[in-house]
């Protein structure tokens, strides 16, 4: 059962974070409902978290397409 620090942190099961896909860095966000308190990905998606691990099985060239997409740099 995870406990919370005196910081107030809070350690996640990695098998809840494996379900959800929660990696570290990630922004989450803390919702109160009546009396529970939900943890959700934060909905300010990281426009890089959607590129993670996408680059394993690519060519260098589609690679640096990517890259380039995600810094805006091409038309799509």
């Amino acid at each position: 059962m995870p406990k919370i620090t005196s910081k107030g942190q809070i350690t996640i099961p990695q098998m809840i974070r494996n379900k959800f896909g929660f990696v570290p860095g990630m922004d989450v966000e803390i919702i109160v409902e009546d009396n529970k308190a939900l943890i959700v990905r934060s909905r300010d998606e990281n426009r890089f978290m959607k590129w993670l691990g996408r680059g394993e099985k690519q060519s260098r060239r589609s690679m640096d397409h990517m890259v380039d997409q995600l810094r805006g740099r091409t038309d799509e």
